[in-house]
C-alpha cells in the first residue's frame, strides 16, 4: 500500500481527552463525519472509531484495502492514540504528520477553526501529501524515551531551584529548597539507574550505545539519550538524520534578495542539548571537528554559535557513521563520503 496512492483518508483531530474524526474520499470528494462530536481518548474511543470507520468503508467497498489514518503530531497525545488504535488493529496504516505543515495547509483553505474542520482538512492533507506510515517503536524503547524526558524535566526543575537559591531570604524556605533539590537529585539518579537496566534488555540499544561511547566526548548517558530520542541510527541516511535533529540550515530567499539561513530547530530539543554539551569535549579531541570549527570561525560573518552548531551536526554524523559501520571510532579514519560544504546557521 505504501507504493500506491491512497484515496481514502481518515483525519483525526486529537486533544487531551478526546479526538474528532472525519474521512475524505478523493474519488468523489466526499467528506463524512461521525454522528458524535468526538470519541474519548481511551480504548473504548478507539474501538468506537474503528467501528465508525467500518461504516465508511461499507460506503466505499472498493477502497477497503486502500485507506489510511492521519493525525498531526501533538506530542504524547497523538502517540497515545496511535498506540490505542494499533492495539485494536496492528496492521492499521497510521501517519503522524508534521503539525507545522498541517497547520499551514488548513489555514490556506479556511480561516475559521473547529475540531470538525481540523479533522476534515487533516484527512484532505493526508490525500494531498500522502505522508508515510509512522512506525511505532517497541514498548521498551518507548519506556526508555519517557525516562529520558522525565529526567530532563527534573533537571530543569533542579537547575531552576539552584539558580534561585541566592534569592531565598528566610531560613525555612532555604531549608525546604535544599530538601527539594536533594530529593530531585535522588530521583534523577534513580531514573539513570532504570535507564541502564532497561538498555541492558534492548539488544539493539546495548550494541549501538557501546559503539557510540567509543566516540570522544560521548558518554554512556549521552549515548542513551541519543538512542532514546532517535531510535536506531542505522535507519537514517545522513541527510535524514541532519533534518530530524534540527541541525540543518533553513534557507530563506525571495527574488533577488540576499540568501539567509538559520538553524531549523525542528526535532528533539533534548537531542540538541546533549550534542551541545558533548561537542565541548569533541571539539578538543576529534581533529576533523576542531578543523571545522577553526575554518568557520575564520569566516568574516561567522560566530561561535554558528561554528558550534556545525560541529554538533558533524559529531552526530560521526556517531551515525560509527554505528552504521559496526566498528569503534578510529581517529585516523578517512570517510568515503565526499567533503560536504559547510552551511552557516544563525
Amino acid at each position: 500500500m505504501a507504493n500506491d496512492r491512497i484515496w481514502l483518508w481518515f483525519g483525526l483531530d486529537v486533544s487531551k481527552e478526546s479526538f474528532t474524526a472525519a474521512s475524505y474520499c478523493a474519488v468523489n470528494g466526499r467528506v463524512c463525519f461521525p454522528k458524535a462530536a468526538g470519541f474519548p481518548m481511551n480504548g473504548t474511543g478507539a474501538r468506537q472509531f474503528l467501528t465508525w470507520r467500518k461504516s465508511i468503508l461499507n460506503i466505499f467497498p472498493s477502497l477497503a484495502e486502500c485507506h489510511a489514518v492521519a493525525m498531526e503530531s501533538t506530542g504524547p497525545y497523538s502517540r497515545r492514540l496511535m498506540t490505542l488504535l494499533l492495539r485494536q488493529e496492528p496492521e492499521l496504516y497510521v501517519s503522524i504528520c508534521n503539525p507545522h505543515a498541517v497547520s499551514l495547509y488548513t489555514r490556506s483553505h479556511r480561516p475559521d477553526k473547529s475540531d470538525k474542520a481540523d479533522a476534515e482538512f487533516i484527512a484532505r492533507y493526508g490525500f494531498d501529501a500522502q505522508p508515510p506510515k509512522t512506525v511505532q517503536r517497541e514498548e521498551k524503547e518507548r519506556h526508555l524515551k519517557e525516562l529520558v524526558r522525565m529526567r530532563r524535566q527534573l533537571i530543569k526543575m533542579q537547575t531552576k531551584l539552584k539558580n534561585s537559591k541566592p534569592t531565598r531570604e528566610f531560613k525555612d524556605i532555604q531549608a525546604m529548597s535544599a530538601k527539594v533539590i536533594a530529593d530531585l537529585g535522588k530521583q534523577i539518579k534513580d531514573i539513570e539507574k532504570k535507564m541502564d537496566e532497561l538498555v541492558a534488555t534492548i539488544e539493539t540499544a546495548k550494541t549501538e550505545i557501546q559503539l557510540m561511547t567509543t566516540v570522544p566526548g560521548v558518554a554512556k548517558l549521552s549515548a542513551a539519550v541519543i538512542y532514546a530520542e532517535m531510535g536506531s541510527l542505522t535507519q537514517y541516511s545522513r541527510k535524514q538524520l541532519s533534518s530530524l535533529s534540527g541541525l540543518c540550515p533553513a534557507n530563506r530567499q525571495s527574488g533577488t534578495s540576499l540568501k539567509s539561513s538559520r538553524l531549523s530547530r525542528r526535532g528533539s530539543p533534548g537531542l540538541r542539548q546533549i550534542l551541545y554539551l558533548d561537542t565541548t569535549s569533541a571539539m578538543r579531541k576529534i581533529e576533523s571537528i576542531a578543523k571545522l570549527r577553526q575554518r568557520l570561525l575564520a569566516r568574516e560573518k561567522s560566530t561561535k554559535m554558528t561554528a558550534r552548531c556545525a560541529c554538533m551536526r558533524k559529531l552526530l554524523l560521526i556517531i551515525r557513521g560509527v554505528v552504521v559501520s559496526g566498528k569503534p571510532f578510529e581517529p585516523n579514519h578517512t570517510s568515503s563520503h565526499p567533503v560536504e560544504k559547510s552551511h552557516e546557521v544563525a
